[in-house]
């Protein structure tokens, strides 16, 4: 049948739209949203809800029943193929149905499925369109084909600061620099990450609780908490150690205070031992790549400035969240990222995709790093 580029691209939208509700409760899977569509009309709709819920492609033809027949399914992600899963191979779904062409979006990147859904359908006389909004189809997805691609998490960097660029006084002071909107804003992000991760130093200024409080959360979901302390200096009364609400790992190195490593086996805190980097710090790299060996498909930054500047260097960031507030702290206060050292601009970290969004009072700059 011939391709409508136009109509392809607005039913491909619609498929993206229902994709995205899925959100966090799909991981590990990918957020997979399909419509079903039968001489210009839309006759299914479905998407995936959460991991071991049925797929996207079934639910929509489900829902168009026999109106499938010599119809169209528009799906934002190769369909599977594989068997080792908790639901039926979609590929087998739709040649069953006697979808007649599919149109999907990107290519999956599980080397299980990778290529291999597409020719499947091919085989059986279905017409196949892929990488149909491509770019917008892969944006979608980012979380997983970073985790399928590297079996590393994909990492947010999440800052609050002044316009001047200092995430706090130079006594240490910043609670109250972020106003509500973003505050709530920060909070949505930790309930769609499974990790958030501070050093010593945020710690210590600011005693946080790094858990989900201020966004409706009916699953009672929180992400890990991890602190980054090479020495353990972090004092043992800190709220970060209460694991009522959350859990938290602790990631350091063999230079570990010994003492108050066993009253945090007392307290049942896992730790994890990361060899050190070349400065006696705990190896951010290995630190990540460990996250990922653990199923950590995210991982939210937040802070402070020394954590953030070696995260940075360390080209782990896949994107930054910079939550601007109408003040300006001088130069004495804590630069944001501090100890981040760059001679030459041709040196400087590149950014590309930034939006600007107001938030409340504040202005949230986002932006994919270009590694």
């Amino acid at each position: 049948m011939p391709a409508d580029r136009n109509a392809d691209e607005r039913f491909m939208r619609l498929a993206l739209e229902l994709a995205a509700k899925g959100g966090a409760c799909t991981r590990p899977n990918p957020m997979v949203g399909a419509v079903v569509v039968s001489g210009g009309e839309v006759v299914g709709r479905g998407y995936h809800q959460r991991a071991g819920a049925p797929h996207a492609e079934a639910e929509a033809i489900r829902e168009a029943g026999e109106r499938s027949r010599g119809g169209t399914i528009y799906v934002t992600l190769e369909p599977c193929c594989h068997t080792d899963k908790r639901t039926p191979p979609c590929v087998e779904t739709i040649i069953k149905s006697g979808i007649a062409r599919v149109v999907y979006g990107a290519d999956d990147p599980n080397p299980k499925v990778c290529g291999r859904g597409c020719r499947m359908l091919r085989q059986a006389g279905i017409e196949v369109e892929s990488r149909v909004l491509l770019k917008e189809t892969e944006t979608l997805n980012e979380v997983y084909r970073k985790y399928m691609t590297t079996g590393r998490p994909f990492v947010t960097l999440k800052l609050a600061m002044s316009l001047d660029g200092r995430i706090a006084t130079k006594s240490g002071e910043s609670r109250g620099l972020s106003c509500p909107e973003s505050l709530e804003r920060v909070h949505r992000m930790r309930l769609e990450s499974e990790a958030v991760l501070v050093g010593a130093d945020t710690v210590a200024a600011d005693d946080p609780e790094l858990t989900v409080r201020l966004v409706e959360n009916p699953e009672k979901r929180q992400p890990t908490r991890f602190v980054v302390d090479s020495t353990l200096r972090t004092a043992l009364d800190r709220k970060i150690w209460d694991q009522s609400a959350a859990k938290t790992v602790l990631a350091t190195t063999s230079r570990a205070d010994e003492g108050k490593l066993k009253e945090l086996d007392k307290r049942e805190i896992e730790v994890w031992t990361i060899d050190a980097d070349t400065e006696g710090r705990v190896d951010l790299e290995k630190l990540v790549r460990k996250m990922g060996l653990h199923e950590y498909y995210t991982l939210l930054v937040e802070g402070g400035g020394r954590v953030a500047a070696s995260m940075l260097g360390a080209g782990l960031v896949d994107k930054i969240s910079f939550f601007y507030a109408p003040r300006l702290i001088g130069g004495d206060g804590v630069p944001s990222c501090a100890g981040m050292k760059t001679d030459t601009l041709g040196k400087a970290l590149s950014v590309k995709e930034i939006t600007y969004n107001n938030i409340g009072a504040d202005l949230l700059v986002e932006a994919r790093i270009g590694h």
